[in-house]
């Protein structure tokens, strides 16, 4: 295997964004296809999964001060220029807000929804001369189809799902035996951009303990801790920062986060359980950006199974790769390193998602505390066995059975949880 494939993918993966990437995506694939038009649109009519409306249902939208699906539509066609990146909202303005909002109120954007849990975003932009339309699908900005007036600029539909977002690194076809020799033999100074994604993380989570954003899990930690009810330790650290990154994320604040595989709380609870960790035990710095890339891999393996999107909450994935770093900082072994991934996928592989909203921070942080217990239980060879519901004896075979309960025993939870919220 040629190592730079790998790299060239991680980094990829890794991408800035403002606010919760499902609004953030519409908006973006709004104004690419705004961009076609010499004249503005006049009716955006959108077709989205149902996996995209959960997630960009009840999230705030950064600097818009409220949320809505139809009003990132409208944002997006407000902001429509060239250059446009998943930090679209960024230097948005009061009056664009504002503007955005009447758009929704006159009836400019129509939206349905399909009964999917995969990544989907149509969009057709129109106006009395012209028609534009794209289709961006399996990741936020991977734009398969862009034509004007039936003319095609882009059409990647004949390649395969994977062919399609994988560059040329297709990890499925390799075993975490494979990433722990890549982990161990990589040259270090080419993990360097890890760190980076780490201090951006970092740098949100301490904002976000400033004050409550959203419900203001990471601060309520800390003034638990203030009053003696919990320790002030490591642990309780861990938990709180993760969460205060994701409360002040949510809760549209105007701050960018790393993302991973294309979910800035995957990004925060990919990088910041593992270097807090690292911090407390004193763990060089090598070992951290190893022990991270590890991670990286282990959570892209069980993504590409699970889906990108899917009725399975991300950061119990996540927090899986940050349980095998933990591991590998702490000198285990393959089988304790898989072991701590099986004692996640044991423990919390079960949680659901019902869409994106101020409550994540509060997965995030089960999941974070999870991942710490899943890898000292590991190291002590307190593993979960086989003999353990969809649990395998391989790790590879149990990450490809959680994709086959996603996919087949809860392809009717998305659904079901919109039906929900449009009932309250």
């Amino acid at each position: 295997m040629d190592i730079n494939l790998v790299l060239d993918k991680i980094k990829a993966e890794m991408k800035p964004s403002m606010g919760c990437t499902e609004p953030v995506a519409i908006g973006l694939a709004v104004s690419r296809t705004c961009e076609l038009l010499k004249k503005p649109a006049t009716h955006l009519d959108m077709i989205i999964s149902s996996n995209i409306f959960k997630n960009a249902y009840s999230v705030q939208i950064p600097n818009a001060g409220t949320n809505g699906i139809e009003l990132s539509c409208t944002l997006g066609f407000v902001l429509s220029k060239p250059g446009n990146t998943m930090e679209i909202f960024a230097e948005m303005l009061p009056q664009q807000v504002e503007r955005a909002k009447k758009l929704v109120k006159d009836g400019f954007v129509s939206v349905k929804v399909l009964p999917s849990s995969e990544f989907y975003i149509e969009c057709f932009a129109i106006n009395d001369e012209e028609r534009a339309h794209t289709i961006t699908e399996k990741a936020h900005d991977n734009m398969i189809l862009s034509e004007i007036n039936s003319e095609v600029l882009i059409d990647k539909r004949t390649l395969s799902a994977s062919e399609s977002i994988t560059n040329g690194f297709d990890i499925t076809k390799y075993s975490f035996a494979d990433f722990y020799e890549w982990a161990n033999t990589i040259d270090v100074a080419n993990l360097a951009f890890i760190k980076e994604g780490i201090d951006m993380n970092l740098a949100v989570a301490e904002i976000g303990m400033q004050k409550k954003y959203a419900i203001g899990v990471g601060p309520a930690l800390k003034n638990l801790v203030g009053k003696g009810l919990i320790a002030n330790d490591m642990l309780t650290e861990i938990k709180q920062l993760t969460a205060a990154a994701s409360d002040f994320r949510m809760s549209g604040g105007n701050g960018s986060v790393m993302t991973f595989l294309g979910s800035g709380n995957q990004g925060i609870e990919t990088m910041l359980p593992m270097a807090i960790f690292a911090k407390h035990r004193n763990i060089p710095e090598e070992t951290l950006l190893r022990a991270e890339f590890l991670g990286m891999l282990v959570i892209m393996y069980m993504k590409y199974h699970v889906g990108r999107l899917s009725p399975i909450c991300g950061a119990t994935l996540a927090a899986s790769g940050g349980a095998a770093g933990m591991t590998y900082m702490m000198g285990g072994n393959l089988n304790q390193i898989s072991g701590a991934v099986q004692n996640m996928m044991g423990g919390v592989a079960g949680m659901f998602c019902d869409g994106a909203k101020g409550g994540c921070s509060l997965k995030l942080s089960v999941c974070a505390g999870e991942a710490v217990y899943s890898a000292m239980l590991a190291m002590d060879d307190s593993i979960i066995q086989a003999t353990d519901g969809f649990i395998s004896e391989k790790v590879e075979d149990t990450a490809k059975n959680l994709a086959r309960l996603s996919h087949e025993g809860l392809a009717d939870v998305d659904m079901k949880v919109i039906e929900i919220m449009m009932a309250k």
